[in-house]
C-alpha cells in the first residue's frame, strides 16, 4: 500500500505543528519524561517506610511501569512502587488506593486501577517543599 505525497505533507505539517508535544524529538517521549521525573524525585524521597496515614489523593502523577507518586497534601507526598507483574500503570487515566483504617500498608495495600490491584512493594516519603524548591531552581536556571 502506497501513501500518497499530499498524505505525508500533511503528517509532516501535523508533525511540525505538534513539536512541543514531543512529535519532532523522538528521544522525548512519554516514558523519557516519566523516568526524568522519577529522577527528579528520587533524590527527595526519604527511606522506605511500613505505612502512611492516609485520606485522600489529592494528585498523583505515573512514574512509569512501577511507581506512582500520590499527594495527599499540597506538601506532602509519597513515592510507591508496586510488584510486577503490574500491567499498563503508566497507561493509568485514574487510581485508587486501597488502606486499612486510613492507612496504607505495604505489605497489605495496593495501587487500584482500570479493575487491577497492584500490590505495594516499596512506600517512601517525599519532601513536596524540597521537590517544589529545587523545580522552581532547575526553571529559574534553565530560563534565566
Amino acid at each position: 500500500m502506497q501513501i500518497s505525497r499530499r498524505i505525508v505533507a500533511t503528517l509532516l505539517s501535523l508533525c511540525a505543528a505538534a513539536a512541543g508535544t514531543g512529535c519532532a524529538s523522538p528521544g522525548v517521549g512519554p516514558r523519557e519524561r516519566e523516568l526524568a521525573r522519577l529522577e527528579e524525585v528520587e533524590p527527595h524521597a526519604g527511606a522506605p517506610v511500613q505505612d502512611f496515614h492516609f485520606w485522600s489523593i489529592d494528585r498523583w502523577e505515573g512514574l512509569g511501569p512501577e511507581h506512582v507518586m500520590i499527594w495527599t497534601r499540597p506538601n506532602e507526598a509519597w513515592l510507591i512502587r508496586v510488584r510486577l507483574p503490574c500491567n499498563g500503570l503508566e497507561f493509568a487515566q485514574s487510581i485508587g488506593l486501597s488502606s486499612t483504617q486510613n492507612h496504607v500498608y505495604r505489605a497489605h495495600d495496593a495501587v487500584l486501577f482500570e479493575h487491577q490491584r497492584c500490590r505495594i512493594a516499596e512506600l517512601r516519603p517525599v519532601d513536596g517543599r524540597a521537590l517544589k524548591q529545587a523545580r522552581r531552581a532547575r526553571h529559574a536556571a534553565e530560563h534565566g
